[in-house]
């Protein structure tokens, strides 16, 4: 195989253990789908600049249920710290991606 093959099939290989955010972003919106009682305006509304909590109009508990959603979904931890950095969608698919990628 001459060198150029092999260094794009290294690449390739590396990329595809990458979550990316478009496809974080989708499974994300079926979580939301799934696990919250939300109007069709409200899941329509997903953006990345959306404010969660605000945007979405959550209460305590469907915080608590995104975030147990989130957790199965992708199969990552979000503690107390993670919880309080997190503001919009785009910022729960950066930290998605970062946890993701540190597995």
């Amino acid at each position: 195989m001459p060198p150029a093959s092999r260094t794009n099939m290294t690449t390739a290989s590396s990329q595809s253990s990458a979550l990316p955010p478009e496809q974080i972003y989708e499974r994300l919106r079926a979580v939301v789908t799934e696990r919250l009682f939300l109007t069709p305006e409200q899941i329509e509304a997903l953006r990345p600049d959306l404010p969660i909590v605000q945007g979405l109009q959550l209460d305590s508990l469907a915080q608590v249920t995104l975030l147990a959603g989130i957790e199965d979904e992708f199969h990552i931890e979000l503690d107390m710290e993670d919880r309080q950095h997190i503001t919009t969608i785009g910022d729960l698919v950066t930290l998605i991606q970062q946890r993701w990628a540190a597995n």
